[in-house]
C-alpha cells in the first residue's frame, strides 16, 4: 500500500514539475482574459467554507467571469486528476485572478505571467500552531520550490498574524495583507446569531438552563490513522457534569467514525454563538470564538510532546484561558473559567485585538471590492470593457 501510494506521489510530482509548466507556457499564448476569476481548490468537491462566501459576492456583483475548479485530490481517480490540473492550468494560463485557500500545488508549478493575481485566502484564523515550512510533514518531503511562490496576496486575520505566515509561507512581507477571513463574517451578523441559537434549542431542549459547554479538538494523526488521546476524559466529564453543564463533543470530521460520541448535528460554526464556554486543545477555532468574546479553557494533557513535535507560534501558557493538563482537575477549572472576571475578559480582549483585529464582519466586501474594483464597475456601466 505504501509503495502505491509513493509511487502516486512521484507520478503527481513528474507532472508537477514537467508537464504542467509546458501546458501553461502553450496556454499562455492566448491572450489574458481581463475579468476572469478562478477559484480553485484541491481539498473539496464544491466551494470550501473559506472561499464561499467571496465567490458568492463576487458573482453577486456581475462584472467578473467566474470559473470554480474544485476537486478532492486524495479522492479522484489518477486519471481524473491528470485531466483536472491540466483544466486549471489551461484557465490559470489567461485568468486575471485565481484566488485559492489552501496548499495548491498546480498553482506554483510554473512562474506565472505578469498580469495573473495569484491570492492565497487561507482556512484558518491566526496563527496558533506551526504550519508549512515552520513544521515538518505539512510540505512533501520530494517537492522542490516554494509550493506558496507565487501568491501575491495572502490575506491573514490581523496584522499580529503576518510574520508567522511569512516564516510558514516564505513569501515576501509585502503579501500578507489584514483583510480578515471572509467566512468571519457571518458571526457579526445579529440574524445569524439568533438563527444559530434558536436552532440550537430547538434540537437541544434538554440544555436549557444549563450551562452550554463547547469541546473542539484540532486534528491528529492521520486521515487513516487519527488519535484523539483525551476522548475518554472528555466523555467521562461530560457525564459527570450533566446535571448543570451540558457538553457539546465536536470532533473534527474524519474523526467521528472512529471516535462516534458527537452529541449535536450542528456543525462547529453554528455552535459558537451559542457556548459559554469553549474548551480545546491546539485548535484555531480560538480566534474565531475570540470574536465573541467568551471564555475558553486549554485541556492539553499532551502538551510536551505536541510542542516538540509540532510547535506554536503563541507561548501556549499564555492564551486567554487556563492550561489543564490534568483529567482530575478539568471539572474544577471548568466551572472557575464559567464565572469570567475582569482579568479574563481583559486577557481575551487583547487576544482579539492582536490576531483577529481585521475580522469585523467586512472581509468579504474588501476582498470582492480589490477583486472586481471601482474603475472595472464604471467600465462596465459604460459598455467599454
Amino acid at each position: 500500500m505504501k509503495i502505491k501510494i509513493l509511487l502516486r506521489q512521484y507520478i503527481k510530482m513528474a507532472v508537477q514539475n514537467l508537464l504542467l509548466p509546458c501546458v501553461y507556457r502553450i496556454c499562455q499564448t492566448a491572450r489574458l482574459e481581463k475579468g476572469l476569476v478562478v477559484f480553485a481548490d484541491a481539498h473539496h468537491n464544491s466551494v470550501p467554507p473559506s472561499m464561499a462566501p467571496l465567490v458568492a459576492e463576487v458573482k453577486r456583483r456581475g462584472n467578473m467571469r467566474v470559473l470554480e475548479i474544485y476537486d478532492d485530490y486524495q479522492q479522484i481517480s489518477f486519471a481524473r486528476l491528470f485531466r483536472r490540473m491540466l483544466y486549471f492550468m489551461k484557465y490559470y494560463a489567461r485568468a486575471e485572478y485565481v484566488v485559492l485557500c489552501d496548499n495548491f500545488l498546480p498553482a506554483a508549478s510554473c512562474k506565472k505571467r505578469r498580469g495573473t493575481t495569484v491570492i492565497q485566502l487561507w482556512h484558518g484564523c491566526g496563527a496558533f500552531k506551526k504550519f508549512g515550512y515552520d513544521t515538518p510533514g505539512d510540505i512533501p518531503a520530494f517537492y522542490k520550490g516554494n509550493v506558496y511562490k507565487n501568491c501575491d496576496i495572502v490575506t491573514v486575520s490581523a496584522p499580529g498574524c503576518r510574520r508567522h505566515f511569512q516564516s510558514a509561507m516564505r513569501l515576501p512581507a509585502k503579501a500578507f495583507r489584514s483583510y480578515g477571513v471572509c467566512r468571519t463574517d457571518l458571526f457579526f451578523r445579529e440574524g445569524y446569531n439568533r438563527r444559530c441559537r434558536e436552532l440550537f434549542w430547538k434540537k437541544h431542549p434538554q440544555a436549557r438552563g444549563k450551562k452550554i459547554v463547547l469541546w473542539a479538538p484540532t486534528f491528529r494523526g492521520s486521515p487513516a490513522d487519527p488519535q484523539l488521546g483525551m476522548y475518554e476524559d472528555i466523555v467521562k466529564f461530560a457525564k459527570q457534569v450533566e446535571d448543570d453543564l451540558f457538553v457539546l463533543i465536536k470532533v473534527h470530521p474524519l474523526l467521528v467514525k472512529k471516535y462516534p460520541y458527537d452529541n449535536s448535528e450542528l456543525p462547529t460554526e453554528q455552535l459558537l454563538p451559542v457556548a459559554d464556554l469553549l474548551i480545546t486543545d491546539y485548535s484555531s477555532i480560538i480566534f474565531e470564538y475570540s470574536i465573541y468574546q467568551k471564555p475558553m479553557l486549554f485541556y492539553a494533557p499532551d502538551i510536551s510532546d505536541y510542542d516538540a513535535q509540532r510547535g506554536f507560534y503563541l507561548d501556549y501558557w499564555k492564551l486567554p484561558g487556563p492550561v489543564v493538563t490534568d483529567a482530575d482537575r478539568l471539572e474544577q477549572e471548568v466551572r472557575q473559567a464559567l464565572l469570567g472576571g475582569a482579568r479574563q475578559e481583559e486577557a481575551i480582549r487583547k487576544f482579539y485585538e492582536t490576531y483577529m483585529s481585521g475580522c469585523d464582519g467586512h472581509a468579504t466586501k474588501r476582498m470582492a471590492d480589490y477583486i472586481c474594483g471601482r474603475k472595472r464597475r464604471l467600465k462596465r456601466a459604460d459598455g467599454s470593457l
